[in-house]
Formats: C-alpha cells, structure tokens, sequence
C-alpha cells in the first residue's frame, strides 16, 4: 500500500486521507500494519461511528475521533465532517473543510495513526 489510492473505499461516505496519515503508512513504524490498517479501514467505513470501538475523544482531543487497528494500541485518528458541524466542533483542531463548509456531511477525516493518542499533531493538511 504505498499510495491513498489503494485504500478501502467507503461506500455511503467520502474519505479524505491527510499527508500525515499518508506518510506514516509507509514509515518504518508503521509499514508491517498496512494490511491491519487497511482491513480496519474498511470495518471503519461501514460504521464509523460504532465499528472497531470506535469512541470519541475527550480533552485535548475533543472533536475528534478513535478506532482501534490492533491490541497493542495504535489507533486511527479520525474526524466526522456531520458530527464536527452538528457539535459545532469546527474551531476545535479545524480543518480545511471546517472553514469553507464546502466538504460533505458524509464525510471521514483520517487523520492519523496514534500509540495511546501520543503524537497526535495539531494540524493536519488533507
């Protein structure tokens, strides 16, 4: 997997990858996991909202969202374009999409993979 292009697909939602998310798939640390990443994509994309244990951040991560890849830890990074406006969470961590609105509702931000939401940078270019 060395490109967003060979990435599930989800399919009533539309999925935008950021380049961090991009580059970290083929970073050292991370490339043994393409496959768990990819497989937990696509669980992902059929419910984001429940699917993988997926849970929603607290403080300093409000806004955002999680979803296991593995039991060691790491989890992606997300966010939900349709919870962020129907929480009015678009001043929290914004994207680019936050600020012209111009992204669908249905819409997934990945963001990042994370180790026990360690090194979870503060912007994100998608």
């Amino acid at each position: 997997m060395s490109d967003a292009s060979s990435l599930p697909v989800p399919p009533d939602w539309a999925v935008r990858y950021s380049e961090h998310f991009e580059a970290q798939l083929v970073s050292r640390r991370y490339r043994q996991m393409q496959d768990a990443v990819r497989g937990r994509l696509g669980v992902l994309f059929r419910d984001p909202y429940r699917a993988a244990r997926a849970e929603r951040l607290r403080t300093p991560y409000r806004g955002l969202r999680s979803a296991r890849v593995n039991d060691e830890g790491v989890r992606l990074i997300y966010r939900l374009c349709e919870e962020c406006r129907r929480e009015g969470e678009q001043r929290l961590r914004p994207l680019d999409c936050c600020m012209d609105g111009s992204t669908e509702d249905r819409t997934v931000n990945v963001l990042c993979l994370s180790e026990h939401y360690a090194g979870i940078p503060d912007g994100f270019v998608l």
